[in-house]
């Protein structure tokens, strides 16, 4: 089984222009987006979803100073809450990519691994959490253009093999009755307990397991002027949803599961 978190430094971006700071202001970079692109390949099938940046396959991640308050990639001011990514979606990446073009220091990304954090909960809400009793809505970033909301059921733990694997959005899920809910509580005070975070610098890629892993990150003051911090960020998945529901190549998901 690959590690749950990966972090690998030093890799050669090579010349990195001013970072945008409006959203239609991007435009991709060739060389890395190969190597995002390839990485993602090596360990299964690129996707990304058509609500979500118009379903590019690498995503630019930088500050825009009309969402630094708003829980999506884009903001600065909030802390970004731990969460698996799509955690609402029927088919959820396996692992979330992350690499960085330019770094900042008070940009931190954190997250906790799902063996860690079970490992400080009890059996009752272990046994809670594995059942679908639990509500979760659409990410912020799905509902750029107005499109509506919706609530999926879910189970939040499940056991694989030994393992943990863990659906999971701090700001968006909800019990669905009171035990439910206090059984959400104690996994969100063993997640902050079990949160980890590592700063990205140029050219460090992280890859997250997002069965096995929650993320987010911390809150920093952006400058837009061009040296704020910027990542690119590309998803994988180990299996192709069925036939019918990917479309673009079979490798951009639609985002109504």
């Amino acid at each position: 089984m690959r590690p749950a978190v990966h972090l690998t430094r030093g890799l050669d971006v090579g010349d990195v222009p001013p970072t945008p700071t409006e959203r239609a202001a991007c435009r991709p970079l060739g060389r890395t987006e190969m190597m995002l692109l390839g990485e993602a390949s090596r360990r299964g099938f690129p996707v990304a979803f058509a609500r979500e940046q118009g379903g590019a396959l690498v995503q630019n991640i930088y500050p825009v100073r009309e969402s630094e308050a708003r829980q999506i990639s884009s903001s600065s001011r909030a802390q970004l809450g731990l969460h698996t990514e799509a955690a609402f979606h029927e088919h959820r990446p396996s692992e979330v990519l992350l690499l960085c073009l330019r770094g900042d220091p008070a940009a931190a990304t954190t997250y906790a691994e799902a063996d860690e954090i079970a490992a400080m909960l009890g059996p009752e809400a272990l046994a809670a959490l594995s059942q679908r009793r639990f509500l979760t809505s659409v990410d912020e970033s799905f509902m750029a253009n107005g499109e509506p909301d919706s609530l999926t059921t879910c189970s939040v733990m499940t056991s694989r093999g030994g393992s943990w694997r863990i659906r999971y959005d701090e700001e968006l899920m909800r019990g669905a009755d009171p035990e439910a809910e206090g059984a959400l509580s104690d996994l969100a005070r063993a997640v902050r307990a079990a949160t980890r975070s590592v700063t990205l610098e140029r050219g460090d890629l992280l890859v997250l397991d997002n069965t096995r892993v929650v993320h987010g990150r911390s809150a920093f003051a952006a400058r837009y002027d061009g040296t704020d911090r910027w990542l690119q960020r590309a998803l994988s998945s180990d299996r192709l949803p069925p036939e019918g529901r990917a479309v673009v190549c079979a490798i951009v998901l639609g985002a109504d599961g």
